[in-house]
């Protein structure tokens, strides 16, 4: 069995908490339908369309709320998902607890690699963050033109690396655009259960992540990552 050289990091939810940033972002939106609609919307609609969202693997649950909230009128919903793509989201992130140090710890044992939907900017931030130091690829989205779950994404970033994805381990939170397709390409799949996506069915067990852990830092006591760390 091939050793584990490499590791593939989602950033919203596993390393950044993001959570205010969405209920920032869904506050605004209601505001928006209000002032352009005269459209009032409550908090259960909202977590109504978030939960369905969640459960249908709508690959940008974002948009999947906006479009919930506007239709049937398509001209509202690419309106306000323009507001979306300008919305300060970054000034909200927080990094997650032990983040740094399990990067720091990382670092140097195994090839590290971003495997994250996000604009070129968060580079900005991570290295504000002192992070961005630690990857070997810092490929996002915007930058392979695939967004997550099209495996295309992952393929981009693993050439970056020179990495087979057999020896790759992809660490997210989101069942659908993270643990689903990292197991297709045959790389071990870890879910960090936090976020709007951490009740997130599983379809059918060869979708199950091969391991589950409740925060960032407990993936420093897999067997697969402290034998390589004590080596």
């Amino acid at each position: 069995m091939m050793g584990i050289t490499t590791i593939l990091f989602d950033l919203g939810g596993p390393l950044i908490d993001d959570d205010a940033g969405i209920e920032a972002w869904h506050e605004h939106l209601r505001r928006l339908l209000l002032e352009r609609r005269g459209k009032t919307v409550t908090d259960s609609e909202i977590e109504t369309a978030l939960f369905r969202a969640v459960e249908c693997y709508a690959p940008s649950f974002i948009s999947y709320i906006i479009w919930q909230l506007s239709k049937p009128d398509k001209n509202l919903f690419f309106e306000l998902r323009a507001e979306c793509d300008r919305f300060p989201f970054s000034s909200y992130f927080r990094m997650r607890p032990g983040a740094q140090e399990v990067l720091q710890q990382l670092h140097g044992h195994f090839k590290l690699g971003l495997a994250a939907n996000q604009r070129k900017s968060i580079r900005e931030y991570l290295e504000k963050e002192n992070i961005l130091q630690f990857f070997d690829s810092t490929l996002v989205s915007e930058d392979l033109n695939f967004t997550k779950p099209d495996l295309r994404h992952f393929w981009g970033v693993l050439e970056r690396l020179g990495s087979k994805p057999q020896e790759a381990m992809m660490i997210g939170d989101r069942q659908d655009n993270d643990i689903v397709p990292a197991r297709l390409l045959g790389m071990t799949a870890v879910r960090v259960l936090v976020g709007p996506h951490r009740e997130q069915a599983v379809r059918y067990p060869r979708e199950e992540a091969d391991y589950e852990v409740p925060d960032i830092s407990s993936i420093l006591s897999m067997p697969l990552i402290s034998n390589s760390l004590r080596r």
